[in-house]
């Protein structure tokens, strides 16, 4: 995974140094990251903006720190073309709990994991 700072190394260093909120933006694929101030970037949308990146629905977001990452579940209706919504829903769900936690770890942070928005059906087994 390639793990892209906003707007540079060094503001982001700065801002872990001081264990401010951080923004993520991990592409559903698990290749790419971008990663800013929440300060700097505001919100997830201006972070992706400034990759040229215009479609959030095309990857999983999180705001985090150093103890908590929150990631804002928000599954696209086109998620890998699948047509059943609670197959959509486990897969994409599944894919969030393997991608950013290894997004976490390589960026150097072992947050605990929490899900804004999830849909309750996530938890049936």
């Amino acid at each position: 995974m390639n793990i892209i700072k906003y707007p540079s190394d060094e503001a982001v260093n700065e801002a872990v140094k001081a264990d401010k909120k951080l923004l993520g933006a991990v592409s559903l694929d698990g290749v790419t990251a971008y990663v800013g101030a929440a300060e700097t970037v505001g919100d997830h949308i201006s972070l992706l903006e400034a990759f040229d990146e215009f479609s959030p629905a095309g990857f999983f977001r999180l705001s985090f720190d150093s103890l908590t990452a929150e990631w804002i579940f928000s599954c696209p209706r086109n998620y890998n073309g699948i047509f059943s919504e609670k197959e959509r829903m486990d897969i994409y769900y599944r894919d969030g709990l393997r991608l950013i936690p290894e997004f976490l770890v390589m960026f150097g942070y072992f947050s605990k994991l929490k899900i804004k928005n999830a849909p309750p059906e996530i938890w049936e087994f």
